[in-house]
Order: C-alpha cells, then structure tokens, then sequence
C-alpha cells in the first residue's frame, strides 16, 4: 500500500494545537530578558491567549506548549493550566529543540491525536483557521502551510500550479510566485516519523528534503483573508499593543460570531498594554492585577547606558533618522573575540547588525577594508552601511540567523549542496592574483610563515594540552614533538600562498536564500590554501562522514585546478588539518578557562578525535598523534560539557 493511501486512511480531525512558545524572543530584548515571548502584554492580556482564543474558533479542545525560556512565568500566567476551559500541558524543554525538534518532543502527549494545529506563539492574527483545517483534509498530504501573498519575508516557492517547490531557494528552484509562511500549519501524527527524538531541528530541512524526494508532498494553502502580525521586533509589539490586538473579520466559522471581543478578558483587563509576565516576580497571582508590572519600554529609554547611547546616535546620524524613531539594539552571538554585535530594529526599515569592535587586536581594524575588496572581486560578504573607525563601529547588512552551523542535522543532500557553494566561493578568493592585491590599500595581518606556524602549535601545547588536559610534556618528548611539528610547518609553507580566511568554520559561513555569505574574515592573510580546507572540512561544531569529506575534497579539487596530483593534494590537505587543529584546540582551552566562555569547552573532545584522526591518515605525524591520544583519555565526554553554542563560534 502506498504512503499516499494510507494517509488518506488517517484520522484528519484536529482537536490539539500545539504552540510554539519556547524560543529566547532575542529580536525582542530587553522584553523578553524575563519573560517569554508569547506572555507578552497585548490589550492586558498575554499574546499567547490571541493564539488559543484563534485556535477555539477551530473547534480546538485542548493547548500543548512548549517552553524553555523562563518556563515559571507561565505557571504564575496560567495557575490553573487551562484557558477559556481548555486543558493546557506544558512540555518543558531543558535544551531547546527548534521547531521540528519540539514537535517530536510532544509525540508522547499526543494520545489518540491523529493530526494537529501547530501555531507559532509570537503570531498574531484572526485569518479562518477552517480554510487550513478544510484544505489539509482535502489535499491528504502530511503537513500543510499556511501561505499570505504578502509580508516582510517570502521565501516559500509556489510552482504554476501552486504547489511548494521549494524554501528559502535551498533547491535552486525560484517556482512561479513567493509566498510568506505565515507561522501556522496542519500536520499529521504520521510526519513525527520523520523526526528523531532529542534531535535538536528546525522544521525547514526536513520540509525541504521532504520535496526534493517527493515534490509537491508538501501541502500549502493561501489565505490572504484576516489579520497577521509577527510579533518579531520592539517597534511590532509597540504597535500591536497600543491598538489592544486586532479586531474580529467576519469570516469566522459558524458558531462563534458571537463570542466576546478579544481584549480585557484575563484577569487584570487591559491595565498595561508594555509589560510581561515576568518569571522572578514573586508578586504574581492567579487573579493578580498586572498594573503593577514593570513597563519595560520605560525602563530601556530612561536607563539606556551610555554605550548604547553612542551606538544609537551614530545609527541615526548615519541613517539619517529623525529624534523621535525608535532605535532597538539587541545582543547577538556568543563569540569568542572582543568584537559585540547588535542586531539593529528600526520601525519601517530593514534589521541591520552592527559591530563594535576593540582596537586591541590589530586584524579588527582590517574588517572595513577586507569586506569592500572581497565584494569588489565577486565574493559575498555583508553589505557595508556606515564605518566609524575611530569608535570601532560598522553598520552592515544583516544576514539573518541560518548558517552552516544551523544546517548541521539536515539531511547530507541538503548539507552537501551548501558545502559545494562554499566551497565554490573558496575557490574564488584562493584563485586571486596575488600580483593583482591591492597591498596600498587593503591592511592584512602577516600571512603564514614560520613564526604563526610556531605560534599556534605553543598555542595548542599551552592552553590545550596543559592547562585543559593536564599533560606536562618532558624535555626528550617536547622536543621530539617540536621537530616534529617545525617539518609540518616547513611542508605547509613550500606550498605556493594565495589568499586564505583562515577561520573558515561552519558558524562564519551565513546561509542568505540557499546561497553562503563568509563573515568574520578580517583575519584573512595570505597562506596555504590547505589551512582553509582543513577548517571547513575538519570542523569540530559539526559531523562530516569520511566519504562525504572526502567528495567535497574533490569538488575543490575539480574547482581550483590545482599543480599537485590527487594523492599529494590529499596528503597535504590532511597536514594542513592538523596544523588548523591546534590551532582551534588551543582557542578552545583558552576561551573556555582564561576567558570563562565555557561553552568553547564542549568542542574539545570533537577536536581531539578528529585530530586523532587527521594524524592518523597523514602516516608521518606520529607524535602528535600518540599526543591527540593521550590528550583525549584525560578529558571527559562531550556529555560531562556545556552544549555547544546556538550561533557564532570565533576560533581566534
């Protein structure tokens, strides 16, 4: 019996909806510092209770959230868990699962549920939910979006016939229209077993795959009737909140016409439309008036610091923004250097990101520079805005959140894609003249050589090996090991140099519309082309099967067109690992005890093996190999560490 018959044997009614209620709200800051997004005061009441209020027009009977995230504010939101007499469950989330990880993580609490309504918790909008309800019953397909024609962001593909053909161009296929997905879907129970449990996933890798192997698998529907807001930005919330919601359309199913308006119906009515449910209140009650929360608009524009102050003015003077726009600035990013960055809101405009960067390190001051040359000659790098070098302040195109590191448990077909454009992109900046640099105008740090070589094995010894392994090398096995290693380098430095990124890691390559987007590349210099292969592909934030390391080589290869031969390329490729490495190691051992970013600490166990492994294949690295050996029997398991970082990883 074929899939397609069975699903039209499944159960289509929908009497849970699950919302989506556990993610950070970052774009929100400092709202949501203390309060998860969906508790969120709109009209006196939690955004969340629009989402459940919709739902009910639905016929939904029951609410299953999950949460992270401050996870008490809503035991204070909702004591009793329930809403207008519905059960509601909370499924706590130590890790956060993205979306599709989440969704698996309920199955146990499905009971007799054959299909669901899955609602983000940060929409707003009345459109007819039984338009979705009716069209993924009639088309009889796992999981069905919900589409508008129109919206800040659309990137679903509807083929001619109006069919999803693709998500966020991840399959190169425009289709005929675009379309916004509008948060809001029907899926079946049957599509969870597609999904790993404990697997930390978003949703869009699997739909994606999912109409690579089967197109059209994937139900959509448009409906542009109603109401929707994302509730993704201060100035959004602002607005949103100051109007106390939306108003009923008049396309609502029978039967609930004649409910009450939405507004003022949790306890406390329409008291404040600026505050949230905060989790550490201890004033908080079942039936408590939320007059007495903090405003939180209030408190970012009266105890604004003096930094943010100066990034906000020269925002404005650069954008040109009159004194009265609101500007929002929201921390993005756990890196590992002396560089912070914002994401930048502004009602009306597009979000920007903008870099503050120390004038310690001397490569932070190359960033300008290298950006403008690396467009110029066809690389994608983020647009440039605005550059203040004298307070370290740069104002560029922001790229979104998607990077290779976000793509890490996709599918190896989607994955391989995004590592062959890379790869493409590498090639290019490797293939520069280097006759043709433009060495009076651009600044680099000094390229490879005997000295950086010798500095990021120290590097490793030190803060790797010593002080993170405990490992005191004795005079005879140093010394054997400095020999070693100084033959390494020397091997490394015969090879012709060309321009290298040098940090060319999966969380530095940002994923814009299917297509990757280098960043952090202000280290860039000139050196062994090797070295940024070894980063790329010998990555400890991500998995890599030996096979597919191995094909993508080769897609380099049959790129550059290089002078060596398979075997010497590959020889060489699996030295320069090694050095990348220690490199990374030693970041890893530094960041993580002398900076306390401890969450760098939990990639040093993938390092070690690969570099075990790395050493291994080289067949003359054989110190360094018994060394990576020892080094891993002394640390604990990547379980015993923090988890690695949601975004950003900066190895320098």
């Amino acid at each position: 019996m074929t899939e397609s018959h069975t699903l039209w044997e499944e159960d289509f009614t929908i009497r849970t909806a699950f919302i989506l209620g556990a993610g950070l709200g970052t774009r929100l800051r400092p709202l949501t510092e203390e309060c998860p997004k969906p508790l969120l005061l709109v009209g006196g009441r939690p955004l969340i209770t629009y989402v459940m209020d919709h739902c009910i027009t639905a016929g939904i009977e029951r609410f299953i959230v999950n949460t992270h995230h401050c996870p008490s504010a809503y035991d204070k939101a909702f004591p009793e868990r329930q809403w207008q007499d519905r059960p509601i469950l909370f499924n706590h989330e130590p890790v956060l699962l993205d979306t599709a990880g989440g969704l698996k993580n309920i199955e146990g609490l499905l009971e007799g549920d054959g299909a669901l309504l899955v609602y983000n918790g940060d929409i707003l909008s009345d459109l007819p939910l039984g338009r979705l309800l009716d069209a993924h019953k009639a088309g009889g397909k796992e999981i069905t979006l919900v589409l508008r024609s129109e919206g800040p962001l659309k990137n679903v593909a509807l083929d001619a016939e109006g069919a999803i053909c693709d998500l966020r161009g991840l399959l190169g296929n425009p289709g005929a229209r675009l379309c916004l997905f509008a948060g809001i879907y029907a899926v079946q129970r049957s599509f969870l077993r597609r999904l790993a449990p404990g697997k930390v996933e978003s949703l869009v890798p699997v739909l994606v795959e999912m109409i690579r192997q089967s197109p059209g698998s994937v139900g959509g529907v448009v409906i542009d009737e109603g109401d929707w807001q994302d509730i993704g930005d201060p100035e959004t919330y602002e607005r949103v909140s100051s109007a106390g919601g939306i108003s009923r359309q008049s396309d609502e199913p029978e039967g609930h016409k004649d409910e009450e308006p939405l507004e003022g119906s949790f306890p406390g009515g329409r008291t404040s439309d600026r505050v949230c449910i905060r989790e550490a209140t201890p004033a908080l009650a079942a039936k408590e008036d939320f007059s007495a929360q903090e405003e939180v608009f209030a408190s970012e524009e009266t105890e604004e610091s003096g930094e943010a102050a100066e990034h906000k003015a020269f925002i404005r003077s650069r954008l040109d923004l009159a004194e009265g726009i609101h500007i929002h600035l929201a921390p993005v990013g756990r890196g590992g250097s002396d560089r912070d960055y914002y994401r930048v809101t502004i009602s009306g405009r597009p979000s920007f990101i903008l870099m503050r960067y120390g004038h310690s390190r001397e490569e932070n001051n190359h960033y300008a520079g290298i950006a403008g040359f690396l467009r110029r000659i066809g690389v994608a790098v983020p647009d440039l805005i605005s550059h203040d070098p004298k307070r370290g302040l740069l104002l560029m195109e922001d790229l979104g959140d998607e990077d290779l590191f976000t793509w890490r448990n996709a599918s190896w077909d989607l994955r391989r894609r995004l590592y062959e454009k890379t790869l493409s992109v590498v090639s290019r900046l490797h293939a520069y003249p280097l006759g043709c640099f433009p060495t009076g105008d651009i600044r680099l740090m000094p390229g490879f050589g005997t000295e950086l070589y010798r500095w990021e094995r120290d590097y490793f010894r030190q803060q790797c090996v010593r002080k993170i392994c405990g490992i005191d090398l004795g005079g005879v096995e140093d010394e054997a090991l400095e020999t070693e290693l100084g033959i390494l380098a020397r091997r490394l430095m015969k090879t012709p140099a060309v321009l290298v990124h040098r940090d060319l890691q999966s969380q530095n390559v940002m994923i814009r519309k299917g297509d990757p987007v280098l960043i952090d590349f202000q280290g860039m210099r000139f050196g062994n082309p090797f070295y940024d292969l070894g980063s790329l592909l010998y990555d400890p934030y991500v998995e890599i099967q030996e096979a597919d390391r191995t094909a993508l080589l080769r897609t380099y290869y049959n790129l550059s067109r290089p002078l060596q031969e398979w075997n010497e390329f590959e020889s060489l490729f699996y030295l320069a690992s090694a050095q990348r490495l220690m490199q990374a190691l030693g970041a890893y051992g530094y960041l993580g005890r002398e900076q306390g970013k401890a969450h760098f600490l939990a990639h040093i166990p993938n390092g070690l093996d690969l570099l075990i492994e790395v050493t291994g294949r080289t067949g003359i690295l054989l110190q360094l190999h018994a060394l990576a050996r020892r080094c891993r029997a002394a640390v604990p398991s990547p379980s015993a560490l923090e988890p690695p970082p949601e975004k950003r990883g900066d190895d320098e």
